[in-house]
């Protein structure tokens, strides 16, 4: 079909002719397709030819003509046909207000551990206050009396049990409902990756279906010119060719802006591909470092629980030997106490930056798609 479109040097013809081949070269199906109409209207042209020949001008190309418009016409309905649920388009817009939500109740997650690391902080100097007081205590010989021995001691000590667990309930709900939240975003990006790869099949399809609506027209039009080269005079002749012409260059619009308006379609649908891609690797990360902070919380826990075990069993013993155990123990668990207070510190400001940047990225690729898209129309 190229081959006669390119006869034809109008600079819109060109474009038409650009877009087709294009079309034809990117997809196997559509170039046997274009195969497949030259082979048909090669034989069309043999068969007036041959028709010439034998004096049976009229009859041989009406009949010619008429069943290479119904083949063609036919081949054109059945792609029609096979092709009708093409139209469906999607908004991004529930699932990006998800995600920054999703993302803001990480944040705000992370938050909570800080502050929760805060208080384990104020911790762990009241438990290093209770082992200065303790060696304090331990150097001297004069208590007597009614004052028991690390009376004081033991009195930091209670204020370290009054704090109990920094993290308690509230961390465990939040990081509970940021799990689930993040789960259900990554589920629903998912769902709106197929739905969007399903799309661009479909507007493929949709395109193909275009090209071969462009190329059976433009082959019609092209058989009917050949048909009247052979059966109307020539007065009538030079008017069915400039008929012809005109019905050519409104095709060649239409299928321009058909065209146009698909790749328009492509480009709107590789954007919101993207932002969804973005916005799904983005969740995995935030999934990740809330796992991480977790882990590293529960190591923390751990650690303090230990310390909280000896404290429990000096303050209720109260006796010296009692006291001066447990007291050994908590000075052997506070380093790993504090190593555990420094790592979530480090990981909670590492995750918080990973997903302020993810949020700020979503926003950018958003706008930049915006304005792309501004500057093309």
């Amino acid at each position: 079909m190229s081959k006669y479109l390119s006869s034809d040097k109008n600079g819109t013809n060109e474009q038409n002719l650009s877009f087709y081949t294009s079309a034809c070269e990117e997809d196997p199906e559509l170039k046997s397709f274009d195969s497949s109409l030259d082979q048909r209207l090669s034989k069309l042209k043999r068969s007036l030819t041959t028709g010439g020949k034998t004096g049976n001008n009229s009859l041989n190309a009406v009949k010619s003509v008429c069943g290479f418009l119904v083949e063609v016409n036919q081949n054109l309905a059945e792609n029609i046909i096979a092709n009708k649920d093409l139209l469906k388009s999607e908004d991004l817009t529930f699932l990006v207000g998800l995600y920054h939500e999703s993302s803001t109740s990480t944040l705000d997650l992370f938050n909570t551990v800080r502050n929760c690391t805060n208080k384990a902080k104020l911790s762990i100097v009241i438990i290093q206050i209770a082992i200065q007081q303790f060696k304090k205590e331990s150097m001297d010989t004069e208590i007597g009396g009614n004052k028991k021995k690390y009376a004081e001691t033991l009195e930091e000590l209670n204020n370290v049990k009054a704090m109990g667990d920094p993290f308690g309930d509230e961390f465990k709900e939040k990081l509970k409902s940021v799990r689930a939240e993040n789960l259900m975003l990554l589920g629903k990006l998912g769902e709106l990756e197929k739905k969007l790869e399903k799309q661009q099949d479909k507007l493929k399809k949709k395109r193909k279906l275009t090209t071969i609506a462009f190329a059976s027209v433009a082959a019609s039009i092209l058989a009917v010119e050949v048909c009247a080269c052979c059966v109307v005079p020539q007065a009538a002749l030079n008017g069915a060719v400039q008929g012809a012409a005109g019905l050519t260059q409104l095709m060649a619009t239409g299928g321009l802006y058909a065209n146009a308006k698909m790749k328009n379609r492509e480009n709107d649908l590789d954007r919101q591909k993207e932002v969804v891609d973005i916005m799904f690797d983005n969740t995995k990360v935030n999934i990740q470092g809330t796992n991480t902070i977790n882990s590293l919380v529960d190591k923390l826990i751990n650690s303090l629980s230990l310390i909280l075990v000896n404290v429990e069993g000096a303050v209720v013993k109260r006796e010296e030997e009692a006291v001066k155990l447990r007291m050994e123990a908590i000075r052997d668990e506070v380093e790993a106490f504090a190593t555990a207070i420094k790592e979530v510190g480090e990981a909670v400001a590492t995750c918080n930056s990973c997903v302020a940047s993810g949020k700020l990225q979503v926003l950018e690729h958003i706008t930049n798609s915006m304005s792309s898209k501004g500057k093309k129309k």
